[in-house]
């Protein structure tokens, strides 16, 4: 393997790796396979499953369903309208393996939206009591509901206009605005606006604002929906090109602290139905690190930014000490790369069940050859 790279092992922080009632659309096994292929060492796993991980009970029914894997995995808590004091008994007695906790401010899976205001601050309350990170899917259901009345559009290219980019801004202006005067941890997952972007870096001087992009967020945007319909579809939306752009100067003046994947996986004959009724996500974990090293090698960031965006910045955020860096005693979470072998994404390939993507059928430049978890290989 004399010219390759060797990498820390990617820490994805936003993975739904299903399982449990939904193990037709992915399981542990077959998710970690994928995550294996992608390079992926470890996962934070969110809590919109079904059942939902939001008691003691149900976290426990996802600790038995990932027992199953060898990934390194921690879980994300979900919020509801009334299980503050639940989640509060977990952090206080049983929270090894938690990694934080995420509100989703639209409906999501099992997880409705919370519109109250005060159980935002309750909970950004709670989080700062047991110094907890929150993530927050800023996506404001109120003014998705108004902007859905609004437009007379019904199909995947009014996506964008549909779930309103205003609506995002706005939530992301409202928990930073809360999460300034309670100075709690907030992590907010996928923004993909150039006016989201802008807020963040106003809010950085907190050094407790953490910001999160995905690939799909970065590489895509709406014009692709004409040609994979709903393979694109996803929350919040693919932007515009002028978005994409705004994203990657984040990325390069740090801005944007990781990268995840958001690997959201459905049955192909889910994604098939018509428009409104087809679920939205897409898998991601095979296609991250091809895609960032591609981008690499066009000169859209450096080997270095990209080891800090997909494994240091989330060692240090979720305070892992033991992985994201290469040095003398952390673990042997490793990646070797070939960053220059030129292969085209086939999703009929991907281990995960899910075998589309948006990026079917793109050429890039780099590869994943083996991965190691504790030195141990578990790809190939």
């Amino acid at each position: 393997m004399r010219g390759n790279w060797v990498i820390p092992g990617i820490i994805d922080p936003h993975e739904h790796l299903r399982d449990l009632e939904q193990a037709d659309k992915e399981d542990w096994t077959s998710g970690s396979q994928a995550a294996f292929s992608g390079g992926i060492t470890t996962v934070f796993e969110m809590p919109n499953t079904i059942p939902p991980t939001t008691n003691i009970h149900n976290l426990n029914l996802k600790r038995t369903a990932a027992g199953r894997s060898l990934l390194n995995h921690k879980f994300f808590l979900g919020v509801t309208h009334d299980n503050l004091s639940e989640l509060e008994f977990i952090l206080r007695q049983d929270a090894d393996d938690i990694v934080g906790i995420k509100i989703f401010l639209a409906d999501s899976g099992s997880l409705s939206a919370i519109r109250d205001k005060k159980i935002i601050r309750q909970l950004f309350s709670l989080a700062r009591k047991y110094n907890t990170v929150v993530a927050v899917h800023t996506e404001l259901q109120d003014c998705l509901e108004n902007w859905q009345r609004k437009t007379s559009g019904n199909k995947i290219a009014f996506h964008n206009e549909i779930r309103n980019r205003r609506c995002a801004i706005q939530g992301t202006e409202l928990v930073l605005k809360i999460a300034r005067e309670i100075k709690n941890k907030l992590y907010l997952a996928h923004v993909s606006t150039r006016e989201e972007v802008e807020l963040v870096r106003s809010y950085k001087d907190d050094n407790t604002i953490y910001c999160e992009v995905t690939p799909h967020h970065l590489l895509l945007n709406e014009t692709v929906l004409d040609r994979v319909g709903n393979f694109g579809k996803v929350n919040p939306p693919l932007r515009t090109a002028a978005d994409n752009a705004a994203l990657w100067q984040a990325v390069r003046d740090g801005t944007i602290d990781l990268i995840g994947t958001d690997h959201a996986p459905h049955t192909r004959a889910e994604k098939q139905k018509p428009y409104p009724a087809a679920p939205s996500g897409f898998p991601g974990s095979e296609t991250l690190l091809p895609l960032l090293l591609t981008a690499v090698n066009k000169e859209y960031l450096t080997m270095n930014r990209l080891t800090e965006l997909t494994a240091g910045r989330a060692a240090e955020i979720f305070d892992l000490p033991d992985r994201g860096v290469i040095k003398a005693g952390s673990r042997a979470d490793l990646v070797v790369v070939d960053k220059n072998k030129k292969w085209t994404i086939d999703a009929a390939k991907f281990h995960s069940k899910a075998k589309y993507s948006p990026f079917d059928g793109m050429e890039v430049e780099g590869a994943v050859l083996m991965t190691l978890i504790d030195g141990s290989i578990v790809l190939p």
